[in-house]
């Protein structure tokens, strides 16, 4: 390995540090409250260091949210694959968002908080067309299933597939909501509503919501 090579090793991996250092920092208190000497810090580095390799808290930020979601569309990736027929892998795309949501509640925070980037421009930092990327990536996943749905003629044949996608994401992230707003609230313990919460059979919720919506498209 020539010297050269080795410079650029070192320097992705300090990259890599600082990212993964900064993804414990966020998980822990969200961008807004995070701040680079806190990111130093977990890294071992100086500030200065950090500059060397990032412009700012935001560029850092967008490379952590660039690996949640690549962490994101391949844990969707892998659940699409225990499953053949096309309803099924749709339904799938549910159960896989609500086990995300569960296993891996810290990054879905960063990925859905509003305040966590509110007012802040993102869209000059050299990461974010890498963020685009992922994103279109993502959709092009979801309406991949339902358009294959349209084709073998689950659904009526002058529906867009981003239209489905949309209205059931959109009624996931409503649920997740109300499971983060029941998870927080300073209730009673033991109360019998408490223990209504807490026995609820949420994927199913999610089951019956992305069936009841499915419905309205079926032929």
């Amino acid at each position: 390995m020539g010297i050269q090579e080795r410079k650029e090793r070192e320097k992705e991996q300090r990259k890599a540090d600082i990212v993964r250092c900064a993804t414990k920092v966020f998980l822990a208190k969200g961008f807004i409250h995070a701040s680079m000497d806190e990111i130093a810090e977990c890294a071992e580095f100086s500030k200065a260091t950090l500059y060397l390799y990032y412009r700012n808290k935001e560029e850092i930020f967008l490379h952590v949210i660039n690996n949640i979601l690549d962490n994101f569309i391949q844990y969707i990736e892998v659940r699409l694959s225990e499953v053949d027929s096309a309803i099924d892998k749709i339904r799938m795309i549910g159960e896989a968002y609500l086990d995300f949501y569960s296993n891996c509640h810290g990054q879905y925070l960063l990925l859905n908080s509003q305040e966590s980037i509110a007012g802040i421009d993102l869209s000059n930092q050299e990461s974010y067309r890498e963020y685009l990327n992922r994103t279109s990536r993502f959709w092009t996943l979801i309406c991949a299933q339902i358009s294959v749905a349209i084709e073998e003629g689950y659904f009526q044949n002058n529906v867009k597939a981003i239209e489905i996608a949309i209205t059931l994401w959109s009624t996931s992230i409503g649920l997740m909501q109300i499971l983060d707003s029941i998870k927080y609230q300073k209730l009673p313990e033991n109360s019998d509503f408490q223990l209504q919460l807490t026995t609820l059979d949420y994927k199913k919720i999610l089951r019956n919501l992305w069936d009841a919506i499915l419905t309205i498209y079926y032929k």
